[in-house]
């Protein structure tokens, strides 16, 4: 198991708030060496096992370590496969984002076991980072979509439950699967040179991955948020591909959770929060009439990437 001194260079590294970190070190002399290391280092854990160990939220704290723990794993990786340094920079503020959440909803300087899953990825190199935006090392789409181009040039997306071979694109199809971190404004011109950074590095990491789009799934990308918002980012950042919906997936309860800090939350629970944002007054108001959002996706074919982002 790593020392504290160990623990808060690593935290200073990943650019964690001292006050935060700090909060963790009463809990932090209380683990376990043997048991950390058997957690640490194998490849899956019991989730039970853990909310046993750390009773309440305390196996939040437990969630932090571990994440934090990751850090030379990381830095070894992105040096042995010689990406920039620049990468690894765009990649460090990813956990604190995810602390701040965490201390928003309840308080506590820790993770969700979920989030941890995230940040195993982002150590092994999964998930990448490029200025604004995020996107997958490896990705098969799993849209329920197929792309077509009718003869006018018109992209016409149709339902469809597996691969179809006779589309542009379809399920299964390799793809860029981007992600949107937490990390301010979703400015079009961001997103436009993280789109440019993206294209380039698969052109000189990874040449063989043929992939015939770049894709997003998020509830960020549903087309509610357009007409109850005054918000251009979110209405550029939607017009840059083709949206559709991911049928049966309602985000409702996880967009009360993004939005207002209310983890496991329903819309009965908004008023819990003050309506102090304009995207917290509009989606309260939309709930409050009701109102339900839907997980949506986007895709942005291969051969329009050089128009977007000429």
């Amino acid at each position: 198991m790593l020392s504290w001194k160990e623990f808060t260079d690593y935290a200073a590294e990943l650019q964690l708030k001292e006050e935060y970190v700090a909060q963790n070190k009463p809990f932090f002399e209380k683990i376990d060496p043997a048991f950390f290391d058997r957690i640490f280092q194998g490849d899956t854990f019991d989730p039970e096992e853990i909310r046993k160990a750390f009773p309440g939220e305390e196996y939040r704290r437990f969630m932090l370590v571990m994440a934090v723990a990751g850090w030379p794993q990381m830095v070894a990786h992105y040096k042995k496969m010689n990406f920039t340094q620049q990468m690894l920079e765009d990649i460090k503020p990813d956990l604190g984002l995810w602390l701040d959440k965490f201390m928003a909803d309840c308080g506590i300087a820790g993770l969700d076991m979920r989030i941890y899953g995230w940040t195993k990825a982002l150590r092994k190199g999964s998930i990448l980072q490029f200025g604004r935006l995020q996107c997958n090392y490896d990705h098969a789409f799993y849209g329920k979509v197929a792309c077509f181009r009718d003869a006018d040039g018109t992209v016409r997306l149709e339902p469809c439950e597996e691969h179809n071979s006779k589309a542009l694109f379809s399920f299964g199809d390799p793809a860029i699967n981007l992600h949107i971190p937490a990390a301010g404004p979703l400015k079009r011109e961001l997103c436009i040179d993280s789109l440019r950074k993206i294209v380039r590095f698969f052109a000189e990491y990874r040449p063989d991955f043929d992939y015939k789009a770049v894709v997003c799934y998020s509830w960020i990308l549903d087309p509610v948020f357009t007409q109850i918002m005054k918000s251009t980012n979110l209405a550029d950042f939607q017009r840059l591909g083709h949206i559709f919906r991911m049928e049966g997936v309602d985000e409702t309860n996880e967009i009360v959770w993004r939005v207002f800090d209310i983890p496991n939350g329903t819309p009965a629970d908004i008023d819990k929060r003050p309506h102090n944002t304009g995207m917290r007054k509009a989606v309260a108001g939309y709930l409050k009439e009701g109102g339900r959002f839907c997980e949506h996706g986007m895709v942005i074919l291969r051969d329009e990437l050089e128009n977007l982002l000429k």
